[in-house]
C-alpha cells in the first residue's frame, strides 16, 4: 500500500493524506481509496433513477408476476382440477415478481419525495472510489462529496450507478437532500471529457 505521508501538493508542496491540499484547496491527485477522511461520512440513499435500479428489476417483476399471478388464471380457464397444483408451483414466481417489484419501486419513492419535499445544498467533490457492483465488468464509482451540515462539515460517499466520473475533482455541484436521501441534480451537465 502507498505510504500516504509522503505525498506532497504538487502546487504548494506542503504534505497532504487528502484529495484536496487544505493549504491551496488544489487537487492533489491522491487516491481516494488512499486519502484519510478528514470527516464523518453521512448515510447516503441515492435517489437516481437508471436502468440498473428501476427498469432492470421491473423486468423481473413483469416477467416472474405473469408466471406467477397471470399463468395461474389461465391454466384455471383451461383445467379447474389442477388449479391448486398450479398455484403451488406459481408461488415461487409470484413472490420473486413481488420482491423484484419492491427493489424497482424503491428509487421511485425516494425520487418523488426527493423532488417534492428536498432542499437545495452544494457539494464538493473530493474523489472517486470503485464500488462493489460491476457494469460490463468494469466497477461503478461512488463519488466523493463533502458538505457543510448543522452540526458541521461531512462526507456522502453517493453511488453513481456508472462507471464514468463526471464531475471534476475540487468542482461544487448541486444536490436535494431530503432526510438521509440525497439526488444529484441535473447529472448529465456535469460530464465533461
Amino acid at each position: 500500500m502507498e505510504n500516504i505521508n509522503r505525498k506532497n501538493c504538487p502546487n504548494c508542496g506542503a504534505p497532504i493524506t487528502t484529495e484536496i491540499c487544505p493549504y491551496c484547496n488544489v487537487a492533489t491527485g491522491l487516491d481516494t481509496q488512499n486519502a484519510d477522511m478528514e470527516y464523518p461520512v453521512i448515510e447516503c440513499k441515492e435517489a437516481h433513477i437508471g436502468f440498473w435500479n428501476v427498469a432492470f428489476p421491473m423486468i423481473f417483476a413483469v416477467s416472474f408476476g405473469f408466471f406467477g399471478f397471470v399463468f395461474p388464471i389461465l391454466f384455471l380457464m383451461i383445467d379447474t382440477e389442477m388449479f391448486g397444483f398450479t398455484i403451488l408451483m406459481c408461488l415461487p414466481f409470484a413472490l420473486i415478481g413481488i420482491i423484484a417489484f419492491i427493489i424497482a419501486m424503491k428509487p421511485l419513492i425516494r425520487y418523488f419525495s426527493i423532488k417534492n419535499k428536498g432542499q437545495e445544498i452544494n457539494a464538493i467533490v473530493y474523489g472517486y472510489m470503485d464500488d462493489n457492483i460491476l457494469i460490463n465488468g468494469n466497477p461503478a464509482k461512488i463519488v466523493k462529496l463533502l458538505v457543510d451540515t448543522n452540526d458541521g462539515k461531512k462526507f456522502i460517499l453517493y453511488q453513481l450507478g456508472d462507471i464514468k466520473q463526471p464531475f471534476k475533482i475540487n468542482s461544487q455541484i448541486r444536490l436535494k437532500v431530503y432526510k438521509d436521501i440525497f439526488l444529484i441534480e441535473n447529472k448529465k451537465q456535469y460530464y465533461f471529457e
